[in-house]
């Protein structure tokens, strides 16, 4: 029979953007040399300048996720928790948590300039949920299209579309994140899904972690 004190917890997200490069700045300039008029038999020349400032901003329209209070009942060994409702699949099996926010974390480039964006963790599912095997992956993926491309920006990100373990450590194959988050309207939203698995003997109480997105102006 499970422990119920042990089986129950409060799981949420939070988020925290770093933004590497703030700003620089470009300057455009028009000559307005068609505008002649002639004064006492010369002729003056009017000109326009102007500076536009380049913004490096990124909004997360989601940036928190919570699936309240819940337990993996006396009868179950572990729960299953899921931004993620593709395909019929529920939040929320073999547990009573609700998901709050449905649709995971949603990130958006709307400055005018085309940035890099990386996904850290502060926790392993160890120290996160804790318990016999649990689980804390997470998965990135366009919410529109070609919004997150690779360096050459010719082809879609490879840390597209694969749930990986997310984990503390420096390890490429784990990490998400676009070389490329355009700032176009129409391809510059992305979005990143967890999956959870809450053994019965987890850790009890508010479990969370932060997602920690650095940003940097190209």
């Amino acid at each position: 029979m499970a422990d119920e004190n042990i089986s129950s917890a409060f799981v949420f997200f939070a988020v925290v953007a770093i933004v590497a490069s703030i700003f620089s700045l470009g300057l455009v300039y028009m000559s307005a040399n068609t505008l002649l008029t002639k004064i006492s038999g010369y002729v003056s020349s009017g000109e326009t300048n102007l500076t536009v400032v380049t913004q490096t901003e990124v909004n997360f329209s989601t940036r928190a996720i919570s699936w309240g209070s819940g337990r993996v009942p006396q009868d179950g060994t572990a729960a299953s928790l899921t931004t993620s409702n593709h395909s019929g699949i529920a939040n929320v099996t073999g547990g009573n948590w609700t998901l709050v926010t449905t649709g995971g974390m949603r990130i958006e480039n709307i400055g005018n300039v085309n940035v890099s964006i990386n996904f850290t963790v502060g926790k392993n599912a160890s120290s996160f949920i804790g318990g016999t095997n649990p689980v804390y992956e997470w998965n990135l993926s366009n919410l529109e299209a070609n919004s997150c491309a690779n360096a050459a920006g010719s082809a879609a990100s490879s840390r597209l579309n694969l749930l990986l373990q997310a984990n503390t450590t420096n390890i490429t194959q784990q990490n998400l994140g676009c070389s490329i988050f355009p700032f176009e309207a129409g391809k510059d939203t992305i979005r990143l899904d967890f999956n959870l698995t809450i053994p019965e003997n987890s850790i009890s109480g508010v479990l969370g972690d932060v997602v920690t997105a650095t940003v940097t102006a190209l």
